[in-house]
């Protein structure tokens, strides 16, 4: 069998031959480009958050999607999860997040704040926490509402003056981040009546209500001209088909492998089809 010519040898041949020389590197060829595409497909994203629940990354999931930032919930394993954003939105996204309360703050329950105290306090010490927890439970309590962004109570007990035998009744103030479309405009004597009856002795008139209409002050994303070979279908377009060559070079290179060997392993014949000249004998060769 007659090789072809040279240059047709060598990228036919000699380039697959190269690439598929030994077993380790036809084994991991598939492994490290599959690697590289995955890296290059997620390596312009940057973390926007991490650590936080399933519940809190879904809705800052939901916030970022429904103001046309791209994003993307990846689990860290043991229930924990992070929000990656592409790098060009992650200013955007801050803002977003920021500007909607999120991740919610954590509150603590009645339970939470006086679980596994043993220690002896003072009647003074006793008396905040227990209107510290109560601050809590009404504040989860009125976040719980639609609409509402942000809550916050602030819960001041009975106080005694022993010195001048004055008593001051208990009061509390709540605030109240919302939507322009939240219901709890409607609710502020529910409210009142909600943290009267919660906190021993305080009375509807002495619970101030602040509410706050929220005013999304982000702009819409501006529109971006990109070059249609930026694009992300392109980019996976050009992947795809960078894979498919790639893969198509490593089958012929496998077929051909074994045929090269054998043909360059081949005793070569002169152009006329005359056996190779033999070299003479040398003189002691012919003695023997």
């Amino acid at each position: 069998m007659k090789l072809p010519h040279r240059g047709y040898e060598f990228l036919c041949y000699g380039l697959p031959l190269l690439i598929l020389k030994k077993d380790i590197i036809m084994k991991s060829f598939a492994v490290i480009v599959t690697i590289l595409f995955s890296l290059f497909l997620v390596g312009c994203k940057e973390t926007l958050y991490s650590g936080i629940t399933e519940k809190d990354a879904n809705e800052m999931l939901s916030a970022l999607l429904r103001r046309g930032v791209v994003a993307e919930k990846v689990s860290e394993g043991k229930g924990l999860f992070h929000i990656a954003v592409e790098h060009e939105d992650m200013v955007r996204a801050l803002d977003i997040i920021k500007e909607n309360s999120l991740p919610r703050t954590p509150f603590k329950s009645l339970g939470t704040v006086f679980s596994g105290d043993s220690m002896i306090s003072s009647q003074l010490e006793e008396q905040a926490r227990f209107a510290y927890a109560l601050s809590q439970e009404l504040s989860d309590t009125f976040s719980k509402i639609d609409g509402v962004l942000d809550s916050r109570v602030h819960v001041t007990l009975v106080q005694h003056e022993q010195s001048s035998g004055i008593t001051t009744p208990p009061s509390a103030a709540v605030f109240i981040r919302h939507t322009p479309n939240s219901p709890v405009v409607n609710m502020v004597g529910a409210i009142r009546e909600t943290a009267a009856k919660a906190v021993p002795g305080l009375t509807r008139e002495r619970v101030n209500v602040m509410l706050e209409d929220y005013r999304e002050k982000i702009l819409p994303p501006a529109l971006k001209t990109v070059p249609w070979y930026l694009t992300n279908s392109a980019l996976l377009s050009f992947g795809i088909i960078i894979g498919i060559i790639f893969s198509v070079l490593a089958v012929f290179g496998l077929r051909f492998k074994k045929l090269i060997s054998l043909e360059l392993n081949l005793p070569k014949k002169t152009e006329s089809g005359a056996q190779p000249a033999v070299a003479p004998k040398t003189e002691k060769e012919s003695r023997k």
